[in-house]
């Protein structure tokens, strides 16, 4: 099979710049008409789908509500050697979560931090050390040499168009 390259379009002057704007506006437009009708689709199909699993899902935590209340008023015998039970169409059990800190009932995370500081607990506190970006921007470029940083500004092209205005053609 043959090879085939395509011509790139090239844009020789302003009227032929201002012409191919005109045509990206109006591509703008109906690319978003396109992709609102697809998702007024989308949200229909979904609004479908939800009524009819809501019956379903309904049922199924009415089932796993008792199931549960099941196991747990049985722990002790029905998970005495084991934590998961297998029964057949799927498997029920405990798990143990893994460990986490949380604060006491009227105990803030600024109590907390105070009173361990306080009392010298300091490896219980984490300091998080960063570049203050904001400050290194007012610096000459040499000093953020020093720093091994430099300053970045970059000259980006873009397209924007005007929505109010389409070419007649459009």
């Amino acid at each position: 099979m043959a090879r085939h390259k395509p011509d790139p379009l090239i844009v020789a002057n302003l009227e032929e710049a201002t012409a191919a704007v005109g045509e990206i506006a109006a591509l703008d437009r109906n690319i978003q008409a396109v992709e609102a009708d697809m998702q007024a689709e989308i949200d229909v199909a979904k609004a479908r789908a939800r009524a009819r699993a809501e019956g379903l899902q309904a049922r199924r935590k009415e089932l796993a509500d008792a199931v549960g209340v099941f196991a747990k008023l049985n722990k002790d015998t029905l998970f005495r050697d084991v934590r998961t039970l297998d029964l057949g169409y799927g498997k029920i059990g405990f798990r143990l979560s893994n460990p986490s800190i949380v604060q006491d009932r009227g105990v803030t995370e600024a109590m907390s931090l105070a009173k361990l500081h306080e009392l010298g607990l300091t490896d219980g506190i984490r300091v998080r050390e960063e570049l203050a970006r904001d400050v290194l921007l007012g610096w000459p470029d040499e000093r953020l040499a020093l720093a091994g940083v430099k300053r970045r500004q970059r000259d980006t092209f873009f397209i924007e168009t005007a929505r109010e205005k389409l070419p007649e053609e459009a």
